[in-house]
């Protein structure tokens, strides 16, 4: 049987996991007409929590819902024409005088003797976006609406989002049935907010979405092998979901693992899910810390590794001291981890590491970076050493 589990990012599991709120939140927005709250929203949150497959579960909600869906890309060279492009696309189906036929010649009078050519509505010269777009929602009606997606929104060129948001805005007076569901790292989008060009984006409803109770990660477990001729054993996957830590990426990876543990038999144990953790933590080191890690200031990262220190959750004033900074000083890295999503708060006065296994990534770095000393220091000596042994 082939492996239930969706174990790449971006990829729509066989079910989610913690989500419904939001997704019943935003089929609310549709139904409920122009001007509803949550018609824009910002999914934030950071790699590997699930926004893409957020933003394409609400792609098939506007769907279910007889909306058709724009989805839009930060590396269009123009946001609008990618939107026009999709638009017309669109209108060729739908609309009922995209091509017409055009009299070039022939009796006045006589029908059999006209002659012409057919004529494509939406070909060149083109309709400019506004006016595209704008035919586009009219035709639709009240009846069904326009949805406009757009991942990575953090990487957008502030110009191009600009021209949209203005026809966007646009549409929305008119009160036309469109919507908008942008997506992106927290830290990018609150940067993003930070600029003129993106008021439109500020009165947006703010999804921040993260880890999922680790009831809902097993439940997703145990659903996804249900569907198929397997079976798990209950401690099997509630096992696997704290292997998961709740992480959306993690749940689908260790689900995988946990299944190709089991290999041909027809139940999965819970030793299935014991050999899972292990990759889970490789994998989280591999495609989401150390990506994160890489361009981090070196005082975030001394901040982090002053972490190290604690089994659980870190004293601020404990990091100060290991640092050997004031008080006040420590917090501008704590406010900026924050931001990174690398750490979060604990109870009175303490941080925590906010991804799984990042606390075993950062150890097993160091071991590294323990270990590469001796190393070339034992190159070197081997090297001297080589000629006076072949003598």
């Amino acid at each position: 049987m082939p492996n239930p589990f969706r174990a790449s990012f971006g990829a729509v599991p066989p079910f989610l996991a913690g989500r419904d709120l939001v997704l019943d939140d935003f089929e609310a927005a549709l139904d409920h007409g122009p001007g509803a709250e949550g018609r824009a929203t910002l999914v934030m949150g950071a790699r590997g929590t699930g926004k893409t497959v957020l933003l394409t579960e609400m792609e098939a909600i506007a769907r279910d819902h007889d909306w058709q869906v724009v989805s839009l890309h930060t590396s269009a060279g123009s946001l609008l024409e990618e939107a026009r492009t999709q638009a017309v696309e669109i209108l060729r189906d739908l609309d009922p005088e995209a091509t017409r036929f055009r009299a070039t010649g022939g009796s006045v009078g006589s029908i059999a003797s006209l002659h012409g050519e057919v004529v494509d509505q939406y070909g060149a010269p083109a309709l400019s976006p506004a006016s595209t777009l704008s035919r586009l929602t009219t035709l639709l009606g009240a009846d069904t609406g326009l949805l406009f997606t757009l991942d990575e929104v953090q990487s957008v060129d502030l110009e191009h989002l600009a021209a949209f948001a203005q026809i966007y805005q646009d549409l929305v007076r008119a009160e036309q049935n469109v919507a908008f569901v942008g997506a992106g790292v927290g830290a990018g989008v609150r940067t993003l907010l930070d600029s003129p060009k993106t008021t439109f984006l500020r009165r947006a409803r703010r999804v921040e979405i993260g880890m999922v109770d680790l009831g809902s990660a097993a439940a997703a477990i145990q659903a996804t092998v249900a569907a198929t001729e397997k079976s798990i054993d209950a401690a099997a996957a509630v096992r696997a979901a704290e292997i998961s830590c709740g992480y959306p990426y993690l749940i689908q990876y260790v689900g995988a693992q946990t299944w190709a543990h089991a290999g041909d038999a027809d139940e999965i144990l819970l030793e299935d899910a014991e050999g899972a953790r292990e990759g889970a933590i490789a994998q989280m080191a591999t495609n989401v810390i150390e990506p994160a890690l890489r361009s981090l200031a070196a005082r975030k990262r001394e901040y982090l590794e002053a972490m190290l220190l604690d089994d659980g959750p870190s004293a601020v004033a404990d990091i100060a001291t290991r640092l050997g900074v004031a008080a006040g000083y420590q917090s501008v890295y704590r406010e900026r981890l924050l931001d990174d999503e690398l750490i979060r708060p604990g109870e009175r006065g303490t941080v925590e590491f906010a991804l799984p296994y990042l606390r075993e990534a950062l150890l097993a770095g160091r071991g590294r970076d323990a270990e590469a000393a001796p190393l070339a220091s034992g190159v070197r000596a081997r090297r001297t050493r080589g000629p006076r042994d072949r003598r």
